[in-house]
């Protein structure tokens, strides 16, 4: 019974951390795309190199392309 349960273990541990990797690719495909990188060039930079690769992404990546579309302004959700 404790190698069912360590089993489970390793399995509920995999599947978690693959669900939060594919998660952190596709955000980063999607991003990517966005400010007119290749999504599949910086998906193999995050998978390869992963979490540095990351960390890259996020320190480098350039501005998007249609200027990240609307800008937050703080009197748009002040209460009155």
């Amino acid at each position: 019974m404790n190698y069912l349960w360590s089993y489970l273990q390793v399995v509920i541990s995999l599947v978690a951390f693959l669900g939060i990797l594919g998660w952190i690719v596709r955000a980063c495909a999607l991003d990517a795309r966005r400010r007119g990188k290749s999504p599949f060039l910086v998906t193999l930079l995050v998978l390869v190199s992963f979490p540095l690769g990351l960390l890259l992404w996020l320190l480098f990546r350039p501005e998007p392309l249609n200027g990240g579309g609307k800008s937050f302004r703080l009197k748009d959700h002040l209460v009155q």
